[in-house]
């Protein structure tokens, strides 16, 4: 059986998926002990975890465990509270947690634009200043800075398949450097970009925006 995790550790084991598919593909149900979220453990089986499985009960009895929410629905949680805040502290994803666990609502933050359920602008813009991306998932900005003339076809062809556009607009693109190929990707994709100019000889800046202001900057792979 997995190990139990802290309430840090499970939101980091959520933003650790590329997107939501990859949460309700990883995750079933987040089991949690009784208590205060800061201070509970948390446990996050498998998708295909089967709860009448005697080996599930013997650990769900073992630790005080009981069924807590959804995976999916914790990360919906945990979206909305980034959405609305987005430099939100482990204190107040916990209590943006216990409000949805006892109520079935997502709780409201004051001072948001009611209409968009999302930050003021000027938060969005100090949160991605300071490497924190819109999501509670990793985002990768990947960007075009230079390219050898011996390259300029390939590269040519590959941003003409990224941007959508015709092989004769692609070539100045890729001369009149730096050309953004990407903002807020998500991990598989900007892997994706990478290993595909990086087989025609052409490093990609990237820079990555992290899920929580705790965590450290994320990598592409």
């Amino acid at each position: 059986m997995a190990e139990l995790l802290t309430l840090c550790q499970a939101l980091e084991a959520i933003a650790a998926c590329s997107n939501d598919r990859e949460v309700w593909d990883r995750y079933g149900w987040v089991y949690a002990t009784d208590g205060d979220e800061r201070e509970a453990m948390f446990w996050l089986p498998a998708h295909d975890a089967d709860d009448d499985d005697p080996a599930v009960q013997a650990f769900v009895a073992a630790h005080g465990l009981t069924p807590y929410l959804e995976a999916a629905t914790f990360a919906d949680v945990l979206e909305v509270q980034k959405r609305q805040r987005p430099l939100s502290t482990l204190d107040a994803y916990a209590h943006a947690l216990a409000y949805y666990s006892e109520y079935d609502a997502f709780a409201q933050v004051e001072g948001i634009d009611q209409a968009l359920d999302e930050a003021p602008l000027e938060e969005q813009q100090a949160a991605r200043a300071l490497g924190v991306g819109r999501g509670i998932f990793a985002a990768f900005d990947v960007v075009l800075l230079q390219c050898p003339e011996s390259a300029i076809k390939d590269a040519a062809r590959l941003v003409a398949g990224v941007l959508d556009v015709p092989l004769g607009q692609a070539l100045p693109l890729c001369r009149a450097l730096p050309l953004d190929l990407g903002r807020d990707l998500q991990r598989t994709r900007a892997a994706a970009l990478v290993a595909d100019f990086q087989a025609v000889g052409i490093d990609l800046d990237i820079r990555g925006f992290r899920a929580f202001p705790w965590m450290a900057a994320p990598a592409v792979a």
